[in-house]
C-alpha cells in the first residue's frame, strides 16, 4: 500500500466539524474503509457509516469536514482499517491526523411561522427553481399543485409537471411520475388524520433511480427532514417506520445510513437551509446554490421531498395556523 499524501500543519489546527452520527462512528474506535472516491472517504464501524470530506463540502449528520483533507489517487485503500480516539484519527496508508479542535454540527432551528408564510415561501422557492436548469430524477415531479387524496389503484393518474421543466422521458421518469405525487398524497392524508401506512408507490421510492444515494431515497430523506422540522412527528414516525423496515432490502448500506439520519430529522446543511427558506427565515438563492454543488442531483431530489411535504402542510392547515418547529 502506497504511503503518500499530506494534510498541511495549518489544517491540523483548523476546526473539524462532524455530525453527531459521524462522531459515534469514529468514537467506536476502529473500523474499515467502505469506499474511497476523489475527495470522499467512507468509513464504517459497528456504529454505522461516516464520510470524511474536505471543505467546501457541507456539514451534515454523516460528514466529518476536515480542512486540508487530501485523498491521493495513488493510495490503494482496499481493505484498509482505521482507528480513532477523542483527539486523533489514523488510517492505513494515510497516517495519523488531528480531530481536535472539533465541534459537533447540529441542524439550524426554524423560525416560528404559519401556513400563510409557508405558502409565500413555496411561491418564492418555485420562482427561483423555475429560473434554474432542472436537476435530478425525482425533483421535476415535485413542482406541481398538491395532488388529491390517494386511493388504492389510482396511482397511475398522478399529476406531474415534468414537461414544464423539460424532464427526461422514459421508464424511469414514468416511475417517478407515479411515486413522487403518491408520497405527497399520502402525507396530505396522514396530516388529516388518516392512519394508513405509506402505500406501495411510496415504499417503491426506496432504491429507485441513479447515484450512490438513489434519487428515490433522496426524495424520502427530504420528506422526513421536512416533517421533523415542521413538527409533524406522528407522520414522520409512520414514514420512518416504513423506511426502516424496507430500506435494508431495497437500497445500499450507504444510502440506508443517510435515510436513518433523515428519520431523526438530519441531512446536509443546505437542505436545512432550504427548509428555512420555505419558512421565511432566509432567501432561497443561497440554499439552491449550495444544493446545486451537492452530487449530480441528490440535493435537488432531496429538495423534492421537502417541497412536496411543505406543500401538503400548507394545503392542510388554515392560513392563520401557527406551525410548531421541532425542538
Amino acid at each position: 500500500m502506497t504511503r503518500s499524501g499530506r494534510w498541511g500543519r495549518d489544517s491540523q489546527r483548523a476546526v473539524v466539524r462532524m455530525g453527531r452520527p459521524a462522531r459515534r462512528v469514529l468514537m467506536a474506535g476502529r473500523g474499515s474503509v467502505l469506499a474511497a472516491f476523489a475527495s470522499t472517504l467512507y468509513l464504517e464501524s459497528r456504529a454505522g457509516i461516516a464520510c470524511i470530506v474536505p471543505p467546501p463540502a457541507p456539514c451534515g449528520p454523516l460528514n466529518v469536514v476536515m480542512p486540508g483533507f487530501v485523498l491521493p489517487a495513488a493510495v490503494d485503500l482496499g481493505g484498509a482499517t482505521w482507528r480513532a480516539d477523542e483527539a486523533t484519527f489514523s488510517i492505513d496508508g494515510l497516517g495519523t491526523f488531528m480531530l481536535s479542535p472539533r465541534v459537533d454540527w447540529t441542524p439550524p432551528r426554524l423560525p416560528t411561522g404559519n401556513a400563510a408564510m409557508l405558502r409565500a415561501g413555496l411561491a418564492s422557492m418555485r420562482a427561483a427553481l423555475l429560473a434554474r436548469p432542472p436537476r435530478g430524477e425525482a425533483f421535476p415531479c415535485a413542482l406541481g399543485a398538491s395532488p388529491p387524496a390517494w386511493h388504492p389503484g389510482d396511482e397511475d393518474t398522478a399529476h406531474c409537471l415534468a414537461t414544464e421543466v423539460h424532464a427526461e422521458s422514459g421508464p424511469a421518469a414514468a416511475r417517478f411520475a407515479r411515486f413522487v405525487p403518491a408520497l405527497e398524497r399520502w402525507i396530505g392524508d396522514a396530516l388529516r388524520g388518516r392512519g394508513a401506512p405509506p402505500p406501495p408507490p411510496v415504499v417503491d421510492l426506496l432504491g429507485a433511480g441513479r447515484g450512490l444515494t438513489p434519487s428515490g431515497d433522496d426524495c424520502l430523506a427530504g420528506a422526513l427532514v421536512a416533517l421533523r422540522a415542521f413538527g409533524e412527528r406522528a407522520v414522520a414516525a409512520s414514514l420512518s417506520h416504513a423506511v426502516a423496515r424496507h430500506a435494508p432490502r431495497r437500497t445500499s448500506r450507504l444510502s440506508a445510513a443517510h435515510l436513518q439520519a433523515a428519520c431523526a430529522g438530519e441531512a446536509i446543511e443546505p437542505l436545512h437551509e432550504a427548509v428555512r427558506a420555505l419558512a421565511g427565515g432566509v432567501p432561497p438563492g443561497h440554499a439552491l446554490d449550495a444544493l446545486e454543488r451537492f452530487g449530480h442531483g441528490s440535493g435537488f431530489d432531496a429538495l423534492a421531498g421537502v417541497l412536496l411535504t411543505a406543500r401538503a402542510i400548507a394545503h392542510t392547515y388554515a392560513a392563520c395556523t401557527t406551525l410548531s418547529p421541532a425542538a
